[in-house]
């Protein structure tokens, strides 16, 4: 029911029968104050509930009128009002939220899509180092030189060279002189690798 209609129509029926607000008010003990509320469908004048109910019943029981019937108007009228209300309530709501920033939803996809990077980047990097690990390191087997023989080897990652006197070994890396694999006179081996040399601990003396 539009708004209006219901106030409207009581009115209407109260000045059909000629009937003053005063009239109402000396038979039902409602007052002209809220007489006036009911046909102007301000309800927010009215005491609200049973009360209301109670007034339109005994309004159209006086002006002679369906009390079922304009009891089931007065509840179509009032509920859109609440409507209206809950309506308005609600604007005010989202009204006093302040909108999303643009830039809030743009970080986040930026977000993901690093994470994303990431993940993936880390997993290229992760795998390549597994792989490098695990390959077979290779070494040169050289096998055994004998007392005043030169001889000249190369090998891809490092070779290991023991002497049983250490004195009686020249070694020369890239052409440049190395030291003595240990103490003149013991046994000792060295490491020689792209990086660095690592050198083993000397062993027994030679009598």
């Amino acid at each position: 029911m539009a708004r209006g209609n219901f106030g409207e129509r009581l009115k209407r029926e109260r000045e059909l029968r000629e009937v003053t607000l005063e009239e109402i008010t000396q038979a039902t003990r409602i007052g002209p104050r809220f007489l006036g509320a009911l046909e102007n469908e301000e309800w927010d004048k009215l005491p609200g509930g049973v009360f209301n109910r109670g007034f339109v019943r005994s309004i159209a029981h006086y002006l002679g009128l369906d009390e079922e019937a304009f009891l089931a108007e007065y509840d179509l009228a009032h509920a859109a009002h609440a409507e209206q209300l809950n309506q308005k309530h609600l604007q005010k709501i989202e009204d006093r939220i302040p909108p999303t920033p643009v830039w809030i939803p743009v970080a986040l996809v930026l977000g993901v899509l690093l994470l994303l990077a990431a993940i993936i980047f880390g997993g290229i990097y992760g795998w390549r180092r597994f792989v490098r690990h695990s390959s077979p390191k290779q070494s040169a087997n050289v096998g055994t030189v004998r007392p005043g023989e030169n001889r000249h080897f190369s090998a891809r990652t490092e070779f290991v060279v023991s002497a049983a006197n250490s004195s009686a070994v020249l070694l020369e890396l890239n052409r440049e002189a190395m030291p003595p694999l240990s103490v003149p006179g013991t046994s000792g081996t060295i490491t020689m690798t792209r990086e660095n040399l690592r050198q083993a601990t000397g062993g027994n003396s030679q009598s």
